[in-house]
């Protein structure tokens, strides 16, 4: 009898360990996040990305930000078919943000304005965990100040 409590609990107590992180593993997903590079609306910056968390298809919070540092929250100004057609439709690729990121930087060293370029970033795996965070997000914000410049 006593063998069968302990046997019983051993199991229990195994797979609470092997489901928690499976578990995490599958909390660990990037938030759908829609981003919109172009030119800045401030004539100290030379381009500016504006972020928004998705909900389904609302706008939970939007940011705007000059440098990589520094977000302000704003109201949301994108219509609600493109937000839709993030939330509904397909993510942008990894492959699509690191040409985005390569074609800025030669706009960058060729004295050309920004384009208007946007992403949409969602479900991806290993988001914290494995870095997929920094990985995604750093070539969107890549030329970017890291900070604003001190006067």
């Amino acid at each position: 009898m006593f063998k069968k409590i302990f046997l019983s609990l051993s199991l229990s107590a195994g797979l609470c360990v092997v489901s928690a992180p499976a578990i995490a593993q599958n909390n660990d997903v990037s938030p759908v996040l829609y981003f919109e590079s172009g030119p800045s609306d401030n004539p100290e910056y030379r381009r500016m990305v504006h972020v928004k968390y998705l909900a389904g298809d609302q706008v939970r919070v939007a940011y705007k930000a000059y440098n990589r540092a520094e977000f302000i929250q704003v109201p949301n100004s994108t219509p609600s078919d493109i937000l839709r057609q993030c939330a509904n439709g397909e993510a942008t690729s990894f492959r699509d943000i690191q040409s985005f990121e390569r074609a800025e930087a030669r706009r960058l060293r060729n004295g050309q304005a920004p384009e208007v370029k946007t992403f949409c970033v969602k479900n991806v795996s290993g988001w914290e965990s494995q870095g997929n965070r920094t990985k995604y997000l750093d070539p969107i914000f890549n030329g970017m100040p890291h900070a604003a410049a001190m006067k």
